[in-house]
């Protein structure tokens, strides 16, 4: 069995409908699960080739292929998935839900029964009273469906028929003559089936021609692909996620469905749904197709047949994804919603941490290069499918990923490390991997996770966000200055009082004393007066609020963070008011302050300094309201 928590090799050769991979796409870890599967099943050679068809013996044993198709409509695949092969038993669950189309349920259900009849697919499986088939699944169900049809549309039966396929496969199909001569020629216990469901009445016609449809039926060519879209349709209830059409009602499909999950497998039907847990229908020529309602659909093809008559590598393929990655219907998590909550540019939000002139110059043409991603809901196989198609589909400009978890509810342990593969793969690749808000959620497997040693991690997205922001001003600050705007230096160089003139400048500086600040210092609290103006010359420094949220709780949040060059205390300063929140140092740093009193004595000794002060303080407080306006107006939008 593959080891599915370890990454395998990549496709030398990706199939059609899939994205190449290589220099220009990220790699997909669904797409490389389906090469460890095939890498570990093709060498499997248990079975035999069906041979009671002629035509069927002719089947190369070492065909395989696997394809899943999913409800959004994409396709991964490996293997022999465009080999044309016969449909055989996987076509009687589509019969059936056309009968119920054409006709109704009350009607079909007086013709078939839907119990399992724990009997091979070519039992004389009929009820001893009323002469009823067991179920739709067997082959007697089956020619006693496509009776009906036949009745329903004698001249016209057939074109019927393959037009309602093609709806379901989004591509035209036809009949293979030779299977069907040889299915004719040979078929002569359907044949003896056929005329005892005439003789109690289940067929009201002459047989002979319900039986060439059904042998008509069971010889129309598919793919691997074909029937993926196929799964893939019944798990969107009936509607066609390719091409938008929609073949088969919800009820119906509910139905079809039902009876997959508990008839499909013949009389394999009964371990098939323990050990595996996903409605299935298999077919002689090689063909296994499975439905994980809601997610998507699985399709192997693999001649050779085990003694129920399902394909061996098929039913291992299955089995290993069901136990693997927790497809089983019986191991679902509850989801309400699409797994990409948002997914959008970083020039589209920006951090609390307020930057220099010169940061913003530099972060400006850059930001773009941050991709942020909101999961939620349940990352189990499903979920994390979603995610993995989302990271692939990143341009290659991307070179940093915050995926915030806030609003993730579950990740289950047989899906996590799908996901831990994934991103270890992108962060292999050169994208500098950001977990955001992943402490809240109930992550058994975190521990394990090999990811986490090799990201950053942050409690909150402004931090993420913040963090982003710095590795662009590493990578491209190109004067080598690091994040600090520029630098420790003197009074006169600091950014709110760049467009002072020298001489204010210099007058100015002369009022204000230095002031030093260990990490975790206040520098004011709420309810000071607010008498103090603070220009920061170097370290970091938050605003923070008590925030009380709906559980009752109040919670310390940052308003802002300030570096070098910037101000703050305005607002209460220039207004005169108490202040409204703490200030705490979080990095060691200095800040130049005016004292009230010494603007006092400016405006009397100097009122055009304090002119130009305050009207650089009124654009400093527009600048910072403006900003603060659009990231609250993008807010209603996450």
């Amino acid at each position: 069995m593959p080891d599915l928590s370890r990454p395998g090799p990549l496709l030398a050769s990706p199939p059609p409908d899939l994205p190449m991979q290589g220099p220009d796409r990220h790699p997909n870890v669904i797409q490389e699960l389906l090469g460890e599967l095939y890498d570990t099943f093709s060498d499997v050679r248990d079975g035999r080739v069906a041979d009671y068809i002629p035509e069927l013996a002719k089947a190369c044993p070492d065909d395989f292929g696997i394809v899943i198709a999913t409800s959004g409509g994409r396709i991964y695949e490996i293997g022999d998935t465009r080999k044309e092969f016969t449909i055989q038993s996987i076509s009687k669950p589509f019969i059936y839900a056309l009968a119920l189309k054409m006709l109704s349920l009350d009607f079909m259900a007086s013709k078939i029964d839907v119990e399992p009849s724990g009997e091979a697919f070519n039992a004389i499986s009929l009820d001893s009273e009323s002469g009823k088939p067991r179920n739709p699944m067997i082959n007697a169900g089956a020619i006693a469906a496509s009776a009906q049809i036949c009745d329903a549309n004698p001249a016209g039966a057939v074109d019927l028929l393959l037009d309602y396929f093609e709806e379901l496969a989004g591509r035209r199909l036809t009949v293979n003559e030779a299977v069907y001569r040889s299915e004719k020629e040979t078929g002569h216990r359907n044949r003896a089936i056929g005329h005892l469901l005439r003789n109690f009445n289940i067929i009201e016609s002459d047989p002979e021609p319900a039986l060439d449809l059904y042998f008509q039926q069971c010889a129309i060519s598919v793919t691997c692909h074909d029937l993926a879209v196929m799964a893939a349709t019944l798990a969107c209830q009936g509607r066609n996620p390719f091409t938008g059409g929609q073949p088969l009602s919800h009820d119906i499909t509910v139905r079809v469905l039902a009876l997959m999950g508990t008839c499909g497998m013949y009389d394999f039907a009964g371990q098939w749904l323990h050990d595996v847990g996903i409605p299935a229908k298999s077919g002689v020529a090689g063909g296994v197709m499975a439905v994980i309602p809601g997610r998507l659909g699985i399709a192997t093809y693999s001649p050779p047949l085990d003694n129920f008559g399902n394909s061996v590598r098929g039913v291992a393929v299955c089995r290993q994804l069901s136990a693997g990655v927790g497809l089983s219907l019986f191991n679902q998590y509850f989801q309400t919603d699409a797994t990409i909550r948002r997914s959008y540019q970083g020039s589209q939000r920006k951090s609390r941490r307020w930057r220099s002139e010169r940061e913003l110059r530099i972060l400006a043409p850059h930001r773009d290069e941050v991709r942020i991603i909101h999961a939620q809901g349940v990352l189990d196989f499903g979920g994390i499918e979603q995610l993995a198609a989302e990271l692939v589909r990143l341009s290659n400009d991307v070179r940093i990923l915050i995926l915030d978890l806030a609003h993730v509810t579950e990740c289950p342990l047989e899906s996590s490390g799908l996901l831990d593969r994934q991103l270890c793969a992108m962060e292999d690749e050169g994208v500098e991997i950001i977990l955001s808000r992943a402490g809240r959620l109930p992550l058994v497997s975190m521990p394990d996770w090999k990811i986490t040693d090799r990201v950053d991690a942050y409690d909150h997205l402004d931090s993420a966000l913040e963090a982003a922001e710095d590795l662009l001003l590493a990578w491209y600050d190109a004067a080598g200055e690091g994040t600090d705007g520029s630098g420790p230096g003197t009074l006169e160089d600091q950014g709110l009082l760049q467009p002072l003139a020298a001489e204010h400048r210099r007058i100015l500086a002369e009022r204000m004393s230095l002031r030093s600040f260990a990490a975790g210092d206040f520098v004011l609290r709420r309810g000071d007066p607010g008498d103090e103006l603070f220009l920061v010359r170097s370290g970091a420094f938050d605003i923070a609020l008590d925030v009380k949220t709906g559980d009752g709780l109040c919670h310390s949040t940052r308003l802002a963070t300030f570096g070098p060059g910037l101000c703050f205390g305005e607002i209460g300063f220039v207004a005169q008011t108490p202040r409204t929140a703490d200030i705490i140092a979080t990095q060691p740093g200095e800040c130049w302050v005016l004292h009230r009193q010494g603007f006092e004595d400016l405006s009397q000794s100097h009122p055009e300094v304090v002119i130009a002060l305050l009207t650089a303080l009124t654009c400093d407080i527009g600048a910072k309201l403006s900003q603060t306006s659009v990231q609250l107006t993008l807010m209603e939008h996450y």
